[in-house]
């Protein structure tokens, strides 16, 4: 299997996407491929029992991989030893205590109303896992404590290169078809459809529409899609530099890109829509709430009522002697942000704004030497529409390390839209409240999204029983098998 990024350790603690997503952990919720909604995993249900406390029942008859039992008392140690050791996650669950009411039956206790609790524990690092065989092993040794309850079992991982896996024979829901998955680190996209296409490789995640084209055309390989776009090709915008902290100058940027072509050549039909808003109708749809219309002569207005003017007609405006330029950043591993980078520099050079393109690394973004920087990501985590705009605007608990506000976005106004979503829990409401926040951080520019991608997997004819997740979260599950 063809995959980007194997990035991050297999302990949910430090991260756990990579061990989501290759079917290797589970968490008490999942999300739903269908309603992209909180549903049971390793829980059976759950009841919240008054605004501070909910009770969740454990699946019955399961055990991780070392062969111990995952029941209420092992559920409650895996979820402690997350609060301790990943700070995030215990300032965005906000629980206070988590007490075993019998076997198969837990009671959490939070700090303050946490009335999307199920869809907040289906992020990957609350996977739950054995915590006193995760303590044992000791740091770097989690891949020897069998610590994790998935259909398959890790048994190599050099990461950044490859992670092995046989199956777990004893996994509660069936053994896996397959002997084990071996995943292979592909960073580049025309590099992993060509492994596909070499039979190097069974299955191959995000391919592009070029690479799409030509592996429908090769007999016994096909795309697979979804075909919901639950992640998001986007620029962040820097309010820290100079330049697009102006307000008229960043209406102007975004008056003078056409999201809506450049959303045609990196998510044509059959592979992703237009973004129009951050979030995608899937989750959110938000009537009266617009992006501002492409519109390059707005925008040449915007410019000089900023104080810009080309003064000596090279084609660049300038303000008090200094050209108006900025730089657009962004890395070659999704192969959305190059192209977009390309085209929003013709873009923009026509009503008279330079622009640099770095394509360097994803960690670039760190380093805030740019104006714009491309990004792709998960919009629908959680589940909640309301988490999936804050958390590109600074309002969570990993935000004080510019890990979802890249851009150092500031805005009280959206501090006070969402206050009231700690005591709302029907969906509707909560959407309401997240029309809101977004009809704020639209008209303010505050990122730019471009397309909702969908997910597109190459798939060799050998492959049986895959289905492909709308999300980023799971890319293999125990149903997926080789025919002989």
């Amino acid at each position: 299997m063809g995959v980007i990024w194997l990035s991050s350790p297999l302990d949910p603690v430090e991260s756990g996407w990579v061990a989501n997503q290759s079917a290797m952990s589970e968490n008490l919720f999942r999300l739903s491929e269908s309603t992209i909604t909180p549903e049971p995993w390793l829980a059976t249900g759950a009841v919240q029992v008054d605004p501070l406390t909910w009770e969740i029942e454990i699946r019955p008859g399961v055990k991780f991989h070392n062969g111990n039992a995952m029941d209420a008392a092992a559920v409650k140690a895996s979820l402690e030893r997350t609060l301790r050791l990943s700070a995030a996650s215990a300032d965005n669950l906000s629980i206070a205590s988590v007490a075993v009411m019998d076997e198969h039956t837990i009671t959490i206790t939070t700090l303050e109303p946490q009335p999307t609790l199920p869809g907040l524990l289906t992020v990957p690092v609350n996977a739950i896992h054995d915590a006193a065989a995760a303590d044992a092993a000791g740091e770097g040794n989690f891949l020897q404590a069998g610590a994790l309850t998935g259909p398959y079992i890790p048994t190599e991982y050099v990461q950044r290169e490859y992670l092995n896996s046989v199956a777990n024979d004893d996994y509660w829901g069936g053994a896996p078809p397959l002997a084990g998955i071996d995943h292979i680190a592909i960073p580049d996209t025309s590099s992993r459809e060509l492994a596909l296409q070499a039979g190097d490789v069974d299955l191959a995640i995000n391919i592009s529409p070029e690479g799409a084209q030509a592996i429908n055309a090769r007999p016994g390989l096909s795309t697979q899609t979804s075909g919901i776009g639950t992640n998001v090709v986007m620029w962040w915008v820097n309010f820290e530099r100079g330049t697009l902290a102006d307000p008229l100058v960043r209406r102007a940027v975004t008056q003078a890109i056409d999201r809506e072509s450049i959303a045609s050549l990196v998510a044509p039909e059959g592979s992703g829509s237009f973004a129009e808003l951050m979030l995608p109708e899937a989750l959110l749809s938000c009537p009266g709430v617009n992006a501002l219309d492409y519109d390059p002569d707005q925008a040449r207005e915007l410019l000089s009522q900023a104080g810009y003017a080309d003064s000596n007609g090279d084609g660049i405006v300038e303000k008090d002697g200094q050209p108006l330029e900025i730089i657009i950043g962004g890395y070659p591993q999704r192969f959305q942000l190059p192209i977009m980078a390309e085209a929003a520099q013709a873009m923009l050079a026509d009503v008279g704004i330079g622009v640099d393109v770095h394509i360097t690394e994803s960690a670039a973004v760190r380093e805030a030497n740019w104006d714009l920087f491309g990004w792709y990501n998960n919009v629908v985590e959680t589940g909640d529409p309301v988490l999936n705009v804050i958390k590109f605007a600074g309002l969570l608990a990993n935000a004080g390390s510019g890990a979802r506000n890249y851009g150092h976005y500031d805005n009280s106004e959206l501090v006070e839209i969402v206050a009231p979503a700690r005591d709302i829990s029907d969906l509707e409401g909560r959407k309401q409240l997240a029309c809101e926040a977004l009809a704020l951080v639209t008209e303010e520019s505050a990122y730019l999204p471009v397309a909702h991608p969908y997910l597109v997997y190459g798939v060799s004819e050998r492959v049986t029983g895959f289905v492909p997740h709308p999300t980023t979260l799971y890319f293999v599950d125990h149903r997926v098998g080789l025919s002989q």
